[in-house]
Parts: C-alpha cells; sequence; structure tokens
C-alpha cells in the first residue's frame, strides 16, 4: 500500500491540473486533429517527459522538507492563500468564458510536446505543493524509492489526460468554451474546499 498512494495521488493530481483546457493540452487536440491520432499521441508522450522532469525536480526540492518538518507550518499556511487565489482565478476564468487556444508552432510531435510542456512554469511550484502537503498529511511518503512512485502517477495521469485530449480531439474542439467554462467553476470549488480544509487544520492545529 505504501507504493500504492503516491502512484494513486500522482495520478490524481496530474489529472486535476492538465484537464483544464490550456495551452499544452489544446495543442494536443490542434496535432491530432491536423496530423493524426498517433501524431496525437507523440506529443502527449513528449509533453509527459518533460512533466516528468518538472516532477521529478518538485519532489526533490519536497524532500528537503524531510530534513526540516518545521518548514510545513509555512508551507500550509502559504497553501491557504495559494489556493484561495486559484479558486478565485478560475471564477474569474469561468465567467470571462475566454476562448482557448493551441499553439501553432510546428515540429515533430514528440519533440513539440517537450517545448510546449516545458513552457508551463506553473507545473513546478503546483506538484511541489500538492506533494508536500499530501506527506504533511501522511499520505504519501517522498523519501526513496517512493519519491519515484509519486513522479510516476503524476507522469501516467499526465499522459492519459493528455492521450484523451487526443483521442477526442473533435469533440472537445466543438465544444471547448462549454468545457473549459464548466471546468473552471469545477477547480474553483476544489480549489476553495482545499483552502478551506488547510485553514481549519492550521486553526486546529
Amino acid at each position: 500500500m505504501d507504493f500504492f498512494n503516491p502512484i494513486f495521488f500522482g495520478f490524481s493530481i496530474a489529472m486535476i491540473g492538465i484537464a483544464l483546457p490550456g495551452m499544452v493540452n489544446m495543442t494536443s487536440v490542434n496535432v491530432s486533429i491536423k496530423r493524426g491520432l498517433r501524431s496525437g499521441f507523440l506529443y502527449s508522450a513528449g509533453s509527459s517527459v518533460t512533466i516528468f522532469l518538472q516532477a521529478y525536480i518538485a519532489v526533490a526540492f519536497a524532500g528537503y522538507l524531510s530534513k526540516h518538518p518545521e518548514v510545513f507550518l509555512y508551507i500550509r499556511a502559504a497553501s491557504v492563500a495559494i489556493f484561495l487565489a486559484l479558486a478565485f482565478f478560475f471564477f474569474y476564468q469561468a465567467l470571462r468564458s475566454k476562448e482557448v487556444k493551441a499553439s501553432q508552432r510546428k515540429g515533430r510531435p514528440f519533440l513539440l510536446g517537450v517545448a510546449i510542456a516545458g513552457m508551463n512554469a506553473l507545473n513546478i511550484p503546483y506538484f511541489f505543493t500538492m506533494g508536500a502537503l499530501l506527506k504533511a498529511e501522511g499520505l504519501i511518503r517522498l523519501n526513496t524509492p517512493y519519491h519515484l512512485f509519486f513522479v510516476s502517477g503524476i507522469t501516467i495521469g499526465a499522459f492519459t489526460m493528455l492521450a484523451a485530449y487526443a483521442r477526442f480531439a473533435q469533440f472537445i474542439l466543438n465544444r471547448a468554451s462549454y468545457f473549459a467554462r464548466n471546468l473552471n467553476y469545477f477547480l474553483s470549488g476544489l480549489f476553495l474546499v482545499l483552502a478551506v480544509v488547510q485553514g481549519v487544520q492550521l486553526y486546529v492545529g
């Protein structure tokens, strides 16, 4: 069970983080429609390689906390503000119902995926914050070799979500605005709940 939890939670946070239509996943849609499903899968694989590296860097920072557990208190406090900011951000995006566009860059699908995913600077702090909180709750372990299970779960979740975007490209493209708006509402509510939970735990603690 110790190895299952980091895989499961890694998979889950990657699915949630990549579910919202953005440049990375909408480019997967664009590649799949213009070049075929195989290219869409190659793009997804390339993006997943970058996300693996980003997750590994995030977990390496989280590993530092194992030697300094007192830092978790500050992580909890910061996470409340971060989750509240994300909740308001996604709610604002939902109200705007802004059209999401894909990158129009050309190139080999796999290398394109590597490059586009590398532009998402939010992945590392997102995986770091979520990993640190899961560790603080005792839900996962991030010491060797469990950190590799966590990173592998993130990578599998990322590829699964991006491959789903590629597989259902035409359906998603036709309903992108509706899809994005409703996902924004969902993510806004999710981060609001997370902020409340962390705030309550800080108060009780």
